[in-house]
């Protein structure tokens, strides 16, 4: 589990050297493998594409003609073409030491000259992408320093190892939950509100639970007028920092809840959904389904299924959801799941069907039922900003129990506390 300072810091006001800091999170029985001061990258820069051309003598290689600050503009060769004239790209200019050490130099490549390099995310060391040069919002400053513009310049990454006894560490508020109470510092969850629309017309969905031992708590809601596109700069940065590559601005809201709150959550397109009806059973022995991944998996009896009115397979409960429903470019309404469920279910499922990821992860921990409607608002809240003109989220979060968890009161003295933490401390505390 990855988790970035500043990201920590929407939660609690921490301060302090980032080794003091890893060494509380680490006493907190959330092991410090790795502390990462993010390299301010001196010399790569907001730069704007100005021409592209063919390499005479490469097929593979284009000329890039590259404006800085001053109006000049550099020749590059770039081995990349998913830029176009205008877009805004960092460029490492010469004399930069790139993260993995190389100094970057004037070359030339099949007779042409070369004066810097176009930066993809992951040679930048932020992100695992490096399948095209970064994109950058055209909002940037020309010829700026690229970390100051993104705003990541001197924040902290640690890498965490989380043991499988810690759910509540599998998310960035987790952990600044632990980490406040360690240094007494206010910790709060910020008030997410997106106001409903009260037209429920084509936009009321239906939750059944046929196995409440299987879905403790189904939250679920109707999301309109959505458009899928890119997620924002500052989304795509913290999801590539924390190990995921974005995908559009509805899976990445996805997964930025997810590693925010400990919450995973699916979305459907509802006008894939019939009448909008969603249930959760048991798998009989021999049922199919083909998921997201276009694989058919054959399930046995016991699995955690979620169908739709027809009683038909549309996901495989917290593991991966089906193709049948999948959001695509031409999804209008989203009707999004965030769902609890039985931790030792998922896990069998999982193992049984080699289908690991971050989901299934925090989901064989056990998540927190409590906060499902929360996260619900969350989402929400962030489709609506990253959507241009926002989103029409339908009525009331729907909310349908199954067998929720006993709450269990354990009775003890704060002597008892006391002696063992080390320090006293009193009743009320």
């Amino acid at each position: 589990m990855k988790v970035l300072l500043s990201w920590l810091r929407e939660f609690a006001p921490f301060e302090g050297d980032p080794l003091d800091l890893a060494e509380h999170l680490s006493d907190l029985g959330m092991a410090v493998e790795e502390t990462r001061v993010l390299d301010p990258l001196n010399g790569v820069i907001v730069a704007r594409v100005a021409d592209l051309r063919q390499h005479p003598e490469a097929d593979r290689i284009q000329l890039v003609e590259v404006e800085t600050h001053d109006g000049e503009q550099l020749q590059v060769c770039c081995g990349a073409f998913n830029m176009a004239v205008g877009d805004l790209i960092p460029f490492a200019t010469i004399g930069t030491v790139m993260p993995d050490g190389m100094e970057i130099s004037q070359r030339k490549m099949r007779g042409e000259l070369s004066n810097g390099m176009c930066c993809s995310a992951s040679e930048l060391g932020l992100g695992s992408d490096h399948d095209g040069i970064m994109i950058l919002p055209n909002e940037l400053e020309l010829g700026a320093p690229l970390m100051e513009q993104l705003g990541l310049s001197g924040d902290v990454l640690w890498d965490l190892e989380i043991n499988p006894n810690r759910p509540d560490a599998m998310s960035i508020a987790g952990v600044a939950r632990d980490l406040a109470a360690r240094l007494d510092l206010p910790f709060s969850i910020p008030e997410w509100v997106t106001p409903p629309s009260d037209d429920l017309e084509n936009g009321v969905a239906t939750i059944q639970i046929h196995d409440g031992s299987l879905c403790p708590r189904f939250c679920a809601r109707v999301i309109r007028n959505v458009t899928v596109g890119e997620s924002p700069l500052w989304m795509q940065m913290r999801l590539g920092l924390l190990g995921m590559r974005p995908i559009n601005s509805v899976v990445d809201v996805s997964n930025y809840v997810m590693l925010e709150l400990g919450t995973p959550n699916h979305t459907y397109d509802l006008s894939l959904v019939p009448e909008g009806h969603i249930g959760v059973r048991r798998a009989l022995h021999g049922e199919t389904i083909t998921t997201l991944d276009n694989r058919e998996r054959e399930l046995v009896a016991g699995d955690g299924l979620i169908v739709d009115s027809d009683d038909q397979p549309i996901g495989i409960a917290g593991v991966m959801g089906g193709a049948s429903t999948e959001i695509s470019s031409h999804t209008k309404a989203v009707l999004l799941e965030l769902a609890s469920w039985q931790a030792e279910s998922i896990a069998r499922t999982s193992q049984r069907l080699g289908l690991r990821s971050e989901a299934s992860a925090r989901f064989e921990r056990g998540t927190d039922w409590d906060i499902n409607a929360l996260a619900v608002e969350r989402f929400c809240y962030l489709l609506n900003e990253v959507t241009p003109g926002g989103v029409e989220v339908v009525g009331e979060v729907i909310d349908v129990e199954g067998v929720l968890p006993e709450r269990i009161s354990v009775p003890v003295r704060s002597s008892r506390i006391s002696m063992l933490l080390g320090r006293p401390f009193e009743a009320e505390q």
